[in-house]
């Protein structure tokens, strides 16, 4: 566990870039507020999707000594998603950029494109297209044809990282989440990004059984005015089997994957010792060659007041609205 903590992970994309050997893929979901940003790495160079509702993000380019964005991807051009993508172009060499293609009228979409232009990023809009990340390769998603909604038409982005999968939506709505479905497009997955911030219409009971994903992220802001995200869709999620993690409570999420399909997560507001761990899917194809040797914490911090509530703990008065994790109560 010390070694893939300590592990300084990339990742080596282009629209065209040769395959290198790597050990890890790094995801992390940033806490950006009501918005969203994850940061993918791999072999050395860097990927971000999204960027939040403002130039927060620009504190953890800093932390992470992020000069170089290979790619840098808006899911769709709504101002939660790309309020930060101007104080990305500017602070930041950015080779290129990809969005949905769906022209906004907004003020922050015209201000976004002419960084862009300025930053001399190649822009690319989307189509269906696999981009060679190192080890992994990154599926694009493109829009439903035809479509004008700027959240049914976000740009997904599904990576592969031998047997590990990770799949990001954007804003997507049932409309584009069953064009997917439809399309075949859309695998069992290890890591899942709640579409649409956890709203009910970015979730239904075909895309929770297609994915079917280990834990499921939902980038959210603490006290949102839409009331993201909806209580009944965490827990269609965790009754799928999934373990929720949110950004409003967990802070940034952190996942680290092996190629074998295993990875840990932890999260900025988990105990030190809140690392849970997460063995390999087993595919439906041919037996994969045996796992490495995962095993879970059998607890992550104890309780000696309040009780356990997913990775932490809480009074016993409050109703717990996580997941069972690894906090567990006091011995006797």
């Amino acid at each position: 566990m010390k070694r893939l903590a300590a592990l300084c992970l990339a990742l080596t994309v282009g629209l065209s870039a040769s395959s290198i050997a790597a050990q890890q893929l790094e995801i992390r979901f940033f806490d950006v507020g009501q918005g969203d940003a994850a940061l993918v790495r791999e072999g050395g160079k860097t990927v971000l999707i999204d960027a939040g509702p403002s130039a927060a993000i620009a504190s953890y380019l800093r932390s992470f000594r992020i000069d170089t964005i290979d790619l840098l991807v808006a899911s769709h051009n709504h101002s939660d998603h790309i309020g930060g993508m101007t104080t990305v172009l500017n602070s930041a060499v950015v080779r290129f950029y990809l969005d949905n293609g769906l022209p906004h009228t907004t003020g922050t979409y015209q201000q976004t494109m002419r960084a862009v232009q300025a930053s001399g990023a190649q822009y690319v809009q989307a189509t269906d297209r696999a981009i060679t990340l190192g080890s992994a390769v990154l599926h694009v998603l493109a829009p439903p044809p035809g479509v004008q909604d700027q959240n049914n038409g976000s740009v997904g982005i599904l990576i592969e990282y031998g047997e590990f999968r990770a799949l990001l939506t954007g804003d997507s709505e049932q409309e584009e989440l069953g064009y997917w479905l439809g399309s075949g497009a859309i695998p069992e997955v290890n890591v899942l990004k709640a579409a649409h911030h956890g709203s009910p219409n970015g979730t239904s009971g075909e895309w929770i059984a297609a994915t079917h994903p280990q834990i499921t992220v939902i980038s959210v802001g603490r006290g949102n005015s839409y009331r993201h995200p909806s209580a009944a869709v965490i827990s269609e999620w965790a009754q799928a089997g999934a373990r929720v993690y949110r950004t409003d409570r967990d802070g940034s999420v952190l996942v680290l994957a092996n190629d074998d399909g295993s990875f840990v997560v932890t999260t900025a507001n988990a105990d030190p010792k809140g690392v849970v761990q997460f063995h390999p899917y087993a595919r439906d194809t041919a037996a994969a060659e045996a796992p490495r040797p995962v095993t879970s914490p059998s607890c992550c911090r104890v309780c000696s007041t309040g009780k356990p509530c997913g990775n932490s703990c809480i009074s016993r008065d409050k109703q717990c609205h996580q997941p069972p994790g690894c906090a567990c109560g006091a011995k006797p």
